[in-house]
């Protein structure tokens, strides 16, 4: 073999190795992820500051590296450098809805490359919990005033997820057709049996999973309608209260809090009763569903009927099922148990279905145009050198191999469902929480609207407890 040869192969394989070093840094968010979810607090805390330090700005994950940090050191209790992050992303929020939602060029940068490529812009979900912990961030600092217009932007972005699920529909149609461009066989691909057998296998469960009603977050109308009976000075806060507590019987009608909790704002909107001197606690616990990789097999057609088999990695949602049931409050009055409020699971899946159509539609491009290309590289050579041919052949292989990843970015330290319960603080100002298989003692104001949030990640992990005051009734 000539020298020329051996600086030809060493040529193509350090190629290679480029494109496998110029992979989305999306994949080192994930054991992150996983550290929290292992109830390593301090080593995930650490490593998502190098990390969201790292992407800000212009960098495609700076959104997600950015909320994650804001989520980690809320749990670990560091509110105001949580809030920060919030504040910091929201901001990226405004920029990126006042762009095109769909980059072409960005867009087809990610085929060739990785999905990751793709600018994270948040789901709907995400901004909805961004206003909503930047509001329980400003309670558990003492400030009763911005959690106001923090569930004022929560309620908007609720009021937009409808529009912006229209929006989303319109950029389906322009990806399909810019797929078709690029891939003449697209649509013979789409309506291949096999690939909907595939799909169908994969995603069927997904199935089952319904958004609430206009894409609501119990959670957040429930916190919001609280917050307003414990501060209102006025009958039109009570009544906004009322409002919102009718939304979130209709989302969970089981629940015997929500209906009491709507029955006292009624009679406070009517001036019937004074203000009761109440104890909340919400009791997020557990974590949202997390994406893990799993290859499906795509049909490519690359001449005629001809057609390759190509793997293709996509991500699917796991869910946690670690998780305390149920939270006991202990006082003179007896036992009482939180009852579910909030299904995040069923919030993350819903919406994870709903973007399925674009996910499968890029799925499919990115296999056939990387198969396109191979073929063609290979055709191109077909007449040189075999060793040529050979590092033509490598280089494909690995480029391809490199750049088959699944995007798993998601906001994965959420909590997996909220319960809550709410009691009349007993004269002593003592209550004790059974969380798990511990107990934790808790003094209370009787004399003040009380609120405990208390975040479970796993049940061999110590619970955070954050306890603040929403009004002064003496």
């Amino acid at each position: 073999m000539t020298q020329s040869c051996f600086k030809f192969g060493y040529i193509v394989l350090a190629s290679a190795l480029a494109l496998v070093l110029a992979g989305g840094c999306a994949s080192k968010l994930t054991p992150i992820q996983q550290a929290f979810r292992d109830g390593d607090l301090e080593s995930a805390i650490e490593n998502i500051e190098k990390y969201s330090d790292r992407h800000s700005g212009n960098s495609p994950h700076a959104v997600i590296a950015w909320i994650e940090r804001g989520s980690m050191l809320r749990a670990a209790e560091r509110f105001e450098e949580s809030d920060e992050a919030f504040a910091l992303v929201e901001e990226w929020f405004e920029v990126l809805d006042s762009q095109s939602e769909w980059d072409a060029g960005e867009e087809l940068q990610s085929l060739l490359s990785t999905p990751d490529r793709i600018t994270y812009s948040g789901f709907n979900y995400d901004r909805n919990f961004v206003a909503v912990y930047r509001a329980l961030n400003a309670m558990a600092m003492g400030d009763t005033e911005s959690p106001r217009q923090h569930f004022v932007r929560a309620a908007q972005w609720q009021e937009l997820a409808i529009e912006r699920n229209a929006i989303r529909i319109q950029r389906e149609e322009e990806r399909l057709e810019a797929a078709r461009e690029r891939v003449p066989t697209f649509d013979q691909i789409m309506e291949d049996s096999r690939l909907e057998e595939a799909t169908r296998e994969r995603f069927g469960d997904l199935s089952s999973f319904t958004a609430y009603d206009g894409y609501a977050n119990p959670y957040a109308d429930l916190l919001h309608a609280v917050y307003l009976m414990g501060v209102s000075q006025s009958a039109a806060d009570y009544d906004i209260a009322r409002n919102v507590l009718r939304r979130v019987r209709g989302m969970v009608p089981e629940n015997p809090f929500v209906a009491a909790d709507l029955d006292l704002a009624d009679r406070l909107s009517n001036g019937l009763t004074d203000r009761p001197n109440l104890t909340y606690v919400f009791f997020e616990t557990g974590v949202a569903p997390h994406r893990e990789q799993v290859r499906i097999p795509v049909p490519v057609f690359l001449v005629s009927q001809r057609v390759q088999i190509v793997p293709v990695a996509v991500p699917y949602l796991a869910f946690n099922a670690e998780y305390v049931p149920t939270l006991q409050v202990y006082s003179s009055a007896g036992v009482i148990e939180t009852q579910p409020m909030a299904d995040i699971d069923r919030i993350v899946a819903a919406e994870f279905r709903t973007q399925l159509p674009t996910l499968i539609t890029r799925m499919v491009a990115a296999a056939a145009v990387k198969v396109g290309v191979q073929y063609a590289a290979n055709k191109a050579v077909e007449d040189q050198h075999p060793l040529i041919r050979l590092g033509v052949m490598i280089t494909g292989a690995i480029w391809s191999a490199a750049t088959n990843v699944a995007d798993l970015r998601t906001w994965a330290s959420l909590p997996k469902q909220v319960q809550y319960t709410r009691f009349d603080t007993p004269p002593s100002g003592t209550v004790d929480l059974q969380i798990g298989m511990d107990r934790y003692g808790i003094e209370l104001d009787p004399g003040v609207f009380n609120v405990i949030v208390v975040r479970s990640i796993r049940p061999d992990v110590e619970p955070v407890i954050s306890y603040f005051a929403l009004n002064t009734n003496r």
